[in-house]
Parts: structure tokens; C-alpha cells; sequence
């Protein structure tokens, strides 16, 4: 038989939290320091390091001595790049989801098209959830000015820790076993990614407030809303079905960015909830959401604001001679890198590299 506690969560006969209250997620996971799978304390069991990026990603491209961008774009090195996680927790995740995730990426872009196609893409959208969701619980041990003369508050303060909830009910599915309603799947999009010496083979970047994810391993680029129940490929379809071949880099970060934008824009956002039969010990996930997809009104310098934040990263060690006005047309959201003047996929859409 299942629990309900007193704080709203569930938890099965030997005292596996099934479902964290919004309550408890933000006291023991946000604000505490237990496993951010299973929620048990350091104190009950032993813990080790969980790289927020999986070890074989750093090894595959050299990245331990490399660095990631944070929010206040400052960097901080890939093998600090960790938080604490029960052994269990450790060795399970690693059963479930990095390993058949590594197996299936080593055979390359045919074979994870290949599983998708036939299981489809939970399996890639939990592990993108946990990535994310990693990526973001370590702000609250990182300082948001390094300068300790100046104010004292984290990356993790600057958050709204209930967003982050939904994403930790799905990043940690495979550990509770819980269904998940196809409703609750967001926007997905498996790529084919054109390569190029000028630009590094692993690219990753994710949007928090639009809960937004790329991750790019050589030819193989994953990009995914994670809250939005698929709402927001509605209003991308157009430009979709213009998409005709390898997409280089800054082409990825485009589309990032309008998967992005759209999921802020959207009018009607879906409602996530998880149900649970204490008697039958069952429990699923699912959503309500309108089958109608409409869009706020926005100015086009929304959209620039977001595109600048996705590709300001390559523009900024770009040698073009038109650098200026392609920055401020970026910026005004008026620049493409997806399709030339005449409308048509741009199959030579790679910037030059200093």
C-alpha cells in the first residue's frame, strides 16, 4: 500500500518517496542536502560525486579541463562540475539511463533515430531532464559574484525552485517507477548536425526560464522544451518542414531559440499533475492542455533577445566583415541562419571562426 504525508507526498510500504510535495522537494532537495533522487540524508548512507555532464561525455571530448558557462557568465571546469548523490542512486542511473543512452549514441545518429522511431524518445527526455535539472540544483553551492567583497547569494536564488519541480518528477521516473501520460512528453527533436573543424564536437546549452535544452555529441543534436507538452512544435511546423539537411551549430542554437520563445509565449500553459491509487499502488503523471495552441503577443525584439543569448557565443569569435550589422539584426530578432533570401534551406550557414 502507498502513504500520503502530512506535506502532500507518497510514499510506498518501505518508505520510498514515490512523489515529493512541492513542500518537501524545495526543504530536501533545493534547500537540503539529501540525494536528489531519493531524497535519503548523508547522515543514513553513503554518498559520491555525480557529474552533472556523464563522466564518458567528458572523457569522449576532453572536456574535465574545460568549462561551462554559467548564468552570470563567469565558468566553472567540467570535472568540478558535480553534486552529491547517493551510491545507489548512482549505480541506478547509471543502469537505466547513461548506459543504454551511451550504447545507443556510440552506434550513431542511424541507431538513436532507429530507437526512437520504434520506443520512442522517453528514455532521451529523462535524461535531458536530469541534465538540466542537475545543471541548475548546482547553483545553490555556487556563489552568483566570486568576488566575496560583493553580495553573499547563490545561482540557485535567482530560480523559482516550484519550476523545477515537474522537471525532478520526470528526471527521477526511472528510480519511482511511476507512468508518465504521453501528454506530459515535451517539444523533441533528434537532428542530424553538420560537421566542421572550426567548431568543437560537443555543444550544450539550456534555457531556465524557457526550460529549454540543446545537447549536441558530434552528429547527433538533441533539443527539447521540457514543460510544455509539445505545444510548442505547433507554431515551429512551418519552418519544420523547412528544414531539409545537416544543421550546422549556430543553426541548432536558432532553433533552440524558437522552440524557446514559443514555449514563453504560450497563451495556455499546460497543467502538470501526478495521481496516485494508495490501494492498487499505482501512479502516474499527466498534463491538461488545451489541443488549441495559441500564442501571447510579443515584439519581434523578444525574440532577438533570446536568438543573441542562444548564438552571441559563436558571433563573438566570428571574423566576418559584417559582424556588426549581423549581431544587431540578431539582436533585433531580423537575422536568420536557417534559410537564405529566398526562403530556401541555407546549406552553407557556417560563420567564420577567428
Amino acid at each position: 500500500m502507498f502513504f500520503k504525508t502530512s506535506d502532500g507526498s507518497f510514499l510506498d510500504s518501505n518508505g520510498k518517496v514515490l512523489y515529493f510535495s512541492t513542500e518537501r522537494f524545495i526543504r530536501d532537495i533545493c534547500e537540503g542536502d539529501c540525494c536528489f533522487i531519493c531524497g535519503i540524508s548523508r547522515s543514513e548512507t553513503d554518498f559520491n560525486d555525480e557529474h552533472v555532464l556523464p563522466k564518458w561525455i567528458l572523457r569522449k571530448y576532453n572536456l574535465y579541463k574545460q568549462s561551462i558557462t554559467l548564468p552570470n557568465e563567469t565558468k566553472f571546469r567540467y570535472d568540478k562540475y558535480v553534486l552529491p548523490c547517493c551510491k545507489q542512486c548512482n549505480s541506478l542511473m547509471g543502469k537505466k539511463i547513461e548506459e543504454p543512452i551511451r550504447n545507443l549514441i556510440t552506434q550513431g545518429f542511424e541507431a538513436v533515430a532507429h530507437h526512437i522511431e520504434k520506443k520512442g524518445y522517453w528514455l532521451f527526455f529523462v535524461w535531458l531532464s536530469l541534465i538540466f535539472f542537475k545543471t541548475h540544483l548546482k547553483g545553490k553551492s555556487l556563489r552568483y559574484y566570486r568576488d566575496r567583497r560583493q553580495e553573499d547569494y547563490t545561482l540557485f536564488d535567482t530560480y523559482n525552485w516550484e519550476e523545477l519541480h515537474h522537471i525532478h518528477c520526470v528526471a527521477r521516473s526511472f528510480y519511482t517507477g511511476c507512468k508518465i501520460d504521453p501528454k506530459v512528453m515535451g517539444s523533441f527533436l533528434t537532428i542530424s548536425a553538420k560537421m566542421d573543424s572550426t567548431y568543437q564536437d560537443f555543444d550544450y546549452l539550456d534555457l531556465h526560464d524557457s526550460k529549454t535544452v540543446l545537447l549536441r555529441i558530434s552528429d547527433i543534436c538533441f533539443i527539447t522544451v521540457l514543460n510544455d507538452s509539445c505545444r510548442s512544435l505547433t507554431p515551429f511546423k512551418n519552418y519544420l518542414e523547412r528544414l531539409s539537411g545537416e544543421m550546422s551549430p549556430l543553426q541548432l542554437r536558432e532553433v533552440t531559440a524558437h522552440l524557446a520563445f514559443i514555449n514563453l509565449h504560450l497563451k495556455e500553459r499546460p497543467k502538470f499533475f501526478t495521481m496516485v491509487d494508495l490501494h492498487r499502488k499505482k501512479h502516474i503523471m499527466s498534463a491538461k492542455c488545451s489541443d488549441f495552441v495559441e500564442l501571447d503577443n510579443y515584439e519581434q525584439s523578444e525574440f532577438g533577445e533570446i536568438l543573441n543569448f542562444c548564438c552571441k557565443e559563436f558571433l563573438n569569435v566570428c571574423n566576418d566583415e559584417n559582424l556588426e550589422q549581423i549581431k544587431e539584426e540578431v539582436k533585433q530578432g531580423k537575422r536568420t541562419f536557417l534559410f537564405d533570401e529566398d526562403g530556401n534551406f541555407n546549406t552553407n550557414s557556417f560563420v567564420p571562426m577567428t
